[in-house]
């Protein structure tokens, strides 16, 4: 986990439209740099903050959302609303 004080991600994401930030988290896991259950906090703490239901038509995000709730709870049962 030293080499994660090299990683730029945390620096360029802010600076990202939130929906380029998912292929980046999507990657980090592949590079072992971070505990899989913080790459998946991140992920559900940017869904959290984006407005889903504008594009939620036009991509699997709402689905994306409850896999990776179930990945990080270990669950089956996703939050409703």
């Amino acid at each position: 986990m030293e080499m994660a004080k090299y990683d730029l991600t945390p620096l360029i994401a802010p600076n990202l439209d939130r929906r380029l930030v998912f292929p980046l988290l999507e990657f980090t896991p592949e590079r072992e740099l971070y505990p899989n259950d913080q790459i998946l906090k991140a992920k559900i703490e940017l869904l959290n903050n984006t407005n889903i239901v504008d594009y939620a038509m036009d991509t699997n995000m709402v689905d994306y959302a409850m896999d990776i709730h179930k990945s990080l709870y270990h669950t089956d049962d996703v939050p409703q609303g």
